[in-house]
């Protein structure tokens, strides 16, 4: 089965996406991780300033020019399927979240003239209670 333009282009975005975060000093350690309810594009490893080694969970969104905010696409729904799966990634690997720092992030990836313009941005999220 071949894939969308939609699916091609959200591949091609993963790709710029982790060169973009090697040449930021991402130590990529999982790409593409599925569980039942969710997918993580990349899992990885980073230096923070105030936290020291960080294991940040980061959705890559990718858009063409002009098609609307990659920022704004991730939803309220997303957003709850992401912290499930980084919870399952957590347990499968013996991840002690309550000493391991975790930051949750996006990456979004916009194209103009088949040319990367890579912006990035925290996940502002609030863990459902």
């Amino acid at each position: 089965m071949s894939k969308t333009d939609k699916q091609e282009l959200g591949a091609w975005g993963e790709e710029e996406a982790a060169s973009f975060l090697l040449q930021e000093g991402y130590d990529i350690i999982e790409r593409n991780y599925q569980v039942r309810k969710g997918e993580i594009d990349i899992i990885a490893w980073h230096d923070k300033y105030h936290w020291g080694k960080t294991l940040c969970f980061i959705e890559v969104k990718t858009r063409s020019y002009g098609e609307g905010s990659a920022e704004r696409a991730t939803g309220e729904k997303k957003v709850g399927n992401i912290f499930h799966s980084a919870r399952m990634y957590c347990l499968e690997h013996n991840i002690d979240i309550d000493h391991t720092p975790i930051q949750f992030e996006q990456v979004s990836v916009y194209v103009r003239n088949k040319k990367p313009l890579i912006a990035t941005c925290e996940l502002r999220v609030i863990i459902p209670k």
